[in-house]
């Protein structure tokens, strides 16, 4: 997932970590008057965000295609209710705060074909489906401006039919914009350093925010990533 999105997302985590990474005086009498203010630290940012980008797994447009058809996009075929289906593909296509969903009702009759499908399949009792087979995905085209993935699945209906489906999903290879399906501009960016420092410091934030393989630290590298 790219750096922009998971930003856009955990917004309020990042100001958290920033604010932690502040040096501020209070006491019981001006403790309202006092608010914390990003400042240089003695903490090696840099080395901390080094050692996360070394347990970092490469992740690209085509990996994230391929993990949203594979795992993700087939399980709106099992949803039981309209009401399922538009949450789970909210979740799906990164349309989590409540102004997002909103822009995604306003826009699924024009950029959400399959929705639309997946609605009526549900109106007429061919979908949930019992279960489901991803049994191909292939790359259609590559190329240094786009890439377009599609994948086939089986599916096993209520009645034990079997009917066949396919998604073909473009996405641009700059994440900003991405794919017109998915939201890639909730939430508001952080403020640009001002000095190397803060820029030290924001890019821990990015590295934190976008790995999830911590466990791949030592119990050294734990008590430093979190040293304050």
């Amino acid at each position: 997932m790219s750096k922009v999105r998971k930003l856009f997302v955990f917004i309020p985590v990042a100001v958290g970590l920033m604010a932690c990474s502040a040096e501020t005086v209070t006491t019981s009498s001006n403790l309202e008057e006092k608010t914390p203010t990003m400042t240089v630290s003695k903490i090696d940012y840099k080395k901390k965000s080094e050692m996360m980008e070394r347990i970092k797994s490469p992740e690209s447009v085509l990996s994230i295609l391929i993990q949203k058809l594979e795992s993700e996009w087939p399980t709106l075929f099992t949803v039981k209710t309209e009401e399922e289906l538009l949450q789970r593909y909210s979740f799906i296509t990164w349309h989590i705060l409540p102004e997002a969903k909103q822009r995604l009702q306003k826009n699924l009759s024009t950029l959400h074909p399959e929705y639309q499908e997946y609605v009526r399949l549900l109106k007429e009792g061919v979908l949930p489906a019992k279960e489901y087979t991803v049994t191909n995905i292939s790359i259609d085209t590559y190329s240094a401006e786009s890439i377009t993935v599609t994948a086939q699945y089986e599916l096993v209906l209520q009645n034990g039919q079997h009917k066949n489906m396919e998604v073909s999903m473009t996405a641009n290879m700059n994440f900003e914009k991405f794919n017109q399906r998915f939201n890639t501009s909730e939430g508001e960016l952080l403020p640009d350093p001002a000095t190397k420092e803060e820029e030290q410091v924001r890019d821990f934030i990015f590295s934190v925010l976008t790995i999830d393989e911590v466990r791949k630290l030592t119990r050294e590298e734990l008590f430093l990533l979190f040293e304050q």
